[in-house]
């Protein structure tokens, strides 16, 4: 029977592993014992801060921010299609037609 060898995760061997990846998912998916080890030692927030997150913060999408990602387009129909997330709250918020004043009609 072949012996597995196993890694101890410290916070050392953990932040290693972390710089491989660009988000927490991936890092989770990829080498959950060093995600596992990070969290329950409470490493993860500090191991993790070169990570980009996937999602955006609750109440990050202000009008003010809808209008900065509107601003990128030139058709509502580009707009929907590359950002469908912020084109969706502003169209729930009511602020798309103002925010898309600078777009062409066709």
């Amino acid at each position: 029977m072949k012996k597995i060898k196993s890694i101890i995760w410290n916070k050392e061997k953990c932040q290693e592993e972390a710089l491989k990846y660009y988000n927490i998912s991936d890092f989770k998916k990829n080498s959950g014992s060093a995600y596992n080890s990070s969290y329950q030692n409470k490493w993860l927030d500090e191991i993790c801060t070169h990570m980009t997150p996937k999602e955006k913060p609750k109440g990050y999408w202000t009008k003010e921010k809808c209008q900065e990602e509107a601003l990128k387009y030139t058709k509502r129909r580009e707009f929907s299609i590359n950002s469908p997330g912020v084109y969706s709250k502003s169209r729930k918020n009511k602020w798309l037609d103002e925010i898309c004043t600078h777009m062409k009609k066709f």
